[in-house]
């Protein structure tokens, strides 16, 4: 009995320690669950940015493809071997200046016969003319002399422009490409031999919506960003305006016309295009860091003062339109004045008190020019 009692006294002194291990953990929990309905997370420290119209300059940009001014693949006109190539790769050439001779032996023995025919018939025509003068040939003796002449008049001209297209030349001035033919190549007819491009001049042609084409108009300003990496900017204007809208992409082709006596823009080059239409128009704008951008809509965070006087970070969707510089157009959710959060948005929430940070700010620009350190 002694026993029994002694381990029945143990498992009751056991229970008694779990009871009061439990009240003391359940007092904790409970003063835990008090201590965090009452507490109040210290404000965070933001900078601010009241939301302002700006005159932004009334600007559309598109990716543009240069076109030389004048361009084209020369090509063989008449069958024929290369005898001479009298030019290089990528060279400068004048107009008239001769690119490639086609052997042309036979054609000038053919014009040798062909002008021996043609004395021949002239001479047989004059001295038919005067004896018809003096009426001892008939008038049909006389017409076939001169359809002999004619004739044979034809066959030199003709000999003769075939040795001209034999002797290849450049039409214009400008720059040509890679050398498509070698000597002794048989060329036939239509056969390429090089490309040709003027490129002291050069036109630049750019989609347009359908909505931005009636902003367009022949004479406006066109500034084209050079696509090798650098912020250099040629100038020209707007040249022509396309006279049908694409069905699939809705868009129509602009075409713009630049000087290019660098030859910084090459045919075929992907460039950046700004036209600069005719007023600025007004903007709402705000800094692009103040923005949260998320899939189901993009929000700011205003800062108001609750009934207390303590500024509280609201959160607030807004519709964005276009970006220039450091700043965004908001299209709707804001007006002019309101107080944003803008730097620090990221680390909020709803409701959220804040202090503004007396850290200047960075300065927002239009068009900033970052320098690489």
């Amino acid at each position: 009995m002694s026993k029994v009692k002694s381990i029945g006294i143990a498992v009751a002194t056991l229970f008694v320690i779990f009871l009061i291990i439990a009240g003391i953990k359940a007092s904790q929990f409970m003063a835990m669950a008090e201590a965090g309905e009452s507490f109040v997370p210290p404000p965070e420290s933001v900078s601010t940015f009241a939301a302002e119209v700006q005159e932004w300059p009334n600007i559309y940009t598109a990716v543009g493809t240069v076109e030389a001014d004048e361009g084209i693949t020369i090509a063989a006109e008449v069958p024929g071997k290369v005898q001479r190539i009298a030019f290089t790769s990528g060279e400068y050439v004048k107009a008239g200046e001769v690119l490639v001779e086609q052997e042309s032996s036979n054609e000038r023995a053919q014009l040798n016969a062909a002008t021996a025919r043609l004395r021949l018939a002239q001479a047989n025509h004059e001295r038919l003319l005067q004896l018809r003068q003096k009426n001892t040939v008939s008038q049909s003796e006389l017409d076939m002399a001169v359809q002999q002449l004619e004739s044979a008049q034809g066959d030199v001209d003709d000999l003769t422009a075939t040795l001209a297209k034999k002797v290849v030349r450049a039409p214009f001035a400008g720059r040509l490409g890679i050398r498509q033919v070698d000597l002794g190549q048989d060329l036939q007819v239509g056969a390429s031999i090089v490309s040709l491009q003027a490129t002291n001049r050069v036109r630049v042609n750019f989609p347009v919506p359908q909505q931005w084409l009636v902003r367009m108009g022949k004479g406006l300003d066109v500034e084209v960003r050079v696509g090798d990496g650098s912020d250099v900017m040629v100038k020209g204007v707007v040249t022509a305006i396309g006279a049908e809208i694409n069905h699939v992409t809705r868009n129509a082709i602009v075409q713009s016309s630049l000087e290019n006596a660098d030859n910084k823009l090459i045919p075929g080059m992907a460039v950046e295009t700004r036209v600069i239409l005719t007023n600025p128009e007004p903007v709402l704008a705000v800094p692009s860091t103040s923005v949260i951008y998320a899939p189901f809509g993009d929000t700011v965070f205003v800062v108001e003062e609750d009934d207390s006087g303590k500024l509280k970070a609201r959160q607030q969707f807004v519709r964005l339109g276009k970006a220039r510089g450091d700043f965004v157009e908001i299209a709707d959710g804001l007006k002019e004045g309101d107080v944003i959060v803008s730097a620090g948005a990221f680390k909020l929430f709803n409701g959220q008190s804040v202090v503004v940070s007396d850290i200047a700010a960075p300065e927002y620009k239009l068009e900033p020019t970052p320098v690489d350190s």
